[in-house]
This record gives C-alpha cells, structure tokens and sequence, in this order.
C-alpha cells in the first residue's frame, strides 16, 4: 500500500474543485447545497453506510449504501462468524 492512505481515510478529498485536495482526512464539512468528490480505495467488500453527522436524519431514511465488491481480505478485516450472520440478515 505504497503511498496510499490508511483504511479509514481518504486519499484526496476534494471541496472545492478549483483548490488543491485535502489529504488524510476523514470528514468534511458540506453546507448546504454544497457538494465534495472523494478519492478513495477500500480493501473490504461490503454495504458501506453513507451518512451526514445529524444522524437524526438517518433514523428517518437519509442514508445512502456504498457496495463494494471483491474478494475478501482476512489481513484486513475479519468479522467473527455471529457478526456476518447478522450483516447478512440485514
């Protein structure tokens, strides 16, 4: 992982398009209307929940799913089977 960022952060995080991208960050702050791009590579599949820090607004549907795909990397991360059993009910 030569120069790559850690799994819990973002390699650039772009805010503004028209500035240089933030490095090793993991959040940003989005007013309203805003909008930011990421620049981001994750090591293990999996539903990845997308949410705003009011979490309130989570508990009533504002949430997007990030799907990753691929094979599974043990070194990494690996979930205790009653874990996966209930990830996979979800």
């Amino acid at each position: 992982m030569d120069g790559e960022a850690p799994l819990n952060r973002m390699r650039r995080l772009f805010g503004s398009l028209t500035a240089e991208p933030l490095t090793g960050v993991q959040t940003i702050t989005v007013p309203p209307g805003g909008s930011t791009m990421v620049d981001l590579t994750l090591e293990v599949p999996g539903n990845y929940a997308l949410v705003d820090h009011a979490l309130s607004r989570a508990m009533r549907g504002l949430v997007g799913t990030l799907k990753v795909d691929g094979p599974q990397s043990p070194e990494v991360f690996n979930a205790p089977e009653a874990e996966k059993s209930s990830m996979l009910a979800h």
